[in-house]
């Protein structure tokens, strides 16, 4: 059962795929990551909106989100340019570019599987 604090008052700028990460693209609409290093996501879509229709985002707390590689419980997620969540490691030499941190598994699980996560409020974790 999803338990999250989400973002109101918004609406797709586009096609949007539920359970993956999403971006501001202008005022109060959101669109999908397409550059994972260049994109800071906002929270994880939890709906399956039609362009102009609102959307349901987790911005923190337990929700379901879509991976694109190997996961196990308990790693940082970032997500990749289709916004799906994936394993990020923290660099502390900022020689990463510009990558977040959007989530925490609560759950195994591979590409192209929908688990539950905990979202946190993006942190960078690359340089600018």
């Amino acid at each position: 059962m999803s338990d999250y604090i989400g973002l109101a008052g918004l609406k797709a700028a586009g096609t949007l795929v539920q359970y993956r990460a999403c971006k501001m693209t202008a005022a109060h609409t959101v669109g999908s990551i397409t550059n994972a290093n260049a994109e800071r996501p906002i929270g994880i879509v939890q709906n399956d909106p039609l362009v102009d229709e609102g959307v349901d985002i987790a911005v923190m707390g337990k929700c379901r989100a879509q991976y694109g590689g190997t996961v196990a419980a308990g790693d940082k997620l970032g997500c990749n340019d289709s916004g799906q969540l994936i394993t990020d490691v923290e660099v502390l030499d900022g020689t990463a570019v510009d990558l977040h941190h959007i989530a925490i598994a609560l759950e195994a699980g591979s590409t192209g599987e929908t688990h539950y996560v905990y979202a946190i409020t993006p942190q960078m974790i690359g340089k600018e």
